[in-house]
C-alpha cells in the first residue's frame, strides 16, 4: 500500500512539473506545431494553413487569424487543434462570436455539449440573431429534453432563416423531432406577416407644397379652353323697352 501511495506521489509530482515547465515556457507553441509535419505546400489547403501560421507568429493576439487557422485545420482533419485555435481567438477578443460559433460547432462534434451550449449561448449574447446557434441551441435542449427551451429556439432560429428548413441547406433538421412544433409556434407571427398588405405610394402623388401646407392636385394635359357662345333668347321673350313721356308744348 505504501509503496503504492509512493508511486502516485511520484507520478503526480512529475505531471505538476511537466505543467509548471509547460506555464512557464517561453517558447512559442506556433515555432513547431504538431501539425506542421502533416503539411505538404503542393496542397492549396496545406499551403493556406502555413501563411495562416504564419500570420498567427508574426500577431498572437489576432482573434481573426486565431479564428481563419482553426477553421483551416477543421477542414485537414485536425479538431483538437482547432477547438484551441477558436479558444485561443476567443481569449483575444472575447466579443468575437465567429470563433464562439465554431468553437460550439467543434465541441458538439466530439460530444461536448455542455461547452458547445455554453459557446452558443456566448454567439448569441454577441450576436443576436444568429440563427445557426439558435438551431444548434435548439439541438442541446432538445437532446437535454427541454422541449419547450428547443422549440422556442427552434422557431426563432427559422423565423430568421427559412433556409434552416431545407434539409441541403442544414442536414442536421433530421436529427430534431420537434420541427412540427417549432413551425406552430412560429405560425402565429409568420402569418400576420404574410398577410398583411401595406400600399405603396401613388404614382400621381404630389408633395404638399410648402406655401398652401394642401397637395397639389394632379397635373392634367393642357386644354383649348373655348369662351361659351352667348345664349340665343326668343326676341317675344325680352321686355318691351319703355316708352319716354308725353311733355305738352
Amino acid at each position: 500500500m505504501k509503496r503504492f501511495l509512493t508511486i502516485a506521489v511520484a507520478t503526480l509530482a512529475i505531471a505538476g512539473c511537466s505543467e509548471l515547465r509547460e506555464l512557464t515556457s517561453k517558447e512559442n507553441p506556433y515555432d513547431n506545431p504538431f501539425y506542421a509535419k502533416y503539411l505538404n505546400t503542393n496542397s492549396p489547403l496545406d499551403a493556406a494553413i502555413l501563411r495562416t501560421l504564419e500570420a498567427v507568429r508574426q500577431n498572437p493576439d489576432s482573434a481573426r487569424a486565431h479564428n481563419d487557422l482553426g477553421m483551416l485545420l477543421v477542414q485537414k482533419g485536425f479538431p483538437k487543434d482547432a477547438e484551441r485555435e477558436f479558444e485561443r481567438a476567443v481569449n483575444a477578443d472575447v466579443h468575437f462570436y465567429p470563433a464562439w460559433y465554431n468553437l460550439g460547432s467543434v465541441r458538439a462534434s466530439h460530444g461536448d455539449d455542455f461547452g458547445a451550449r455554453h459557446a452558443f449561448y456566448r454567439t448569441i449574447r454577441y450576436k443576436p440573431g444568429h440563427a445557426n446557434a439558435l438551431f444548434q441551441l435548439g439541438l442541446i435542449e432538445e437532446k437535454r429534453r427541454n422541449v419547450d427551451k428547443a422549440v422556442q429556439l427552434y422557431a426563432k432560429a427559422y423565423g430568421i432563416n427559412p433556409a434552416l428548413l431545407d434539409v441541403a441547406v442544414n442536414p442536421r433538421i433530421l436529427d430534431s423531432r420537434l420541427t412540427h412544433l417549432a413551425m406552430i409556434e412560429l405560425y402565429p407571427k409568420k402569418h400576420w406577416k404574410d398577410s398583411i398588405q401595406f400600399q405603396g405610394t401613388p404614382s400621381s402623388y404630389r408633395e404638399p407644397s410648402s406655401e398652401s401646407g394642401k397637395a397639389p392636385s394632379p397635373q392634367a394635359a393642357p386644354q383649348n379652353i373655348v369662351p361659351p357662345a352667348a345664349p340665343v333668347t326668343d326676341p317675344s321673350q325680352q321686355p318691351a323697352p319703355p316708352v319716354p313721356p308725353v311733355t305738352s308744348t
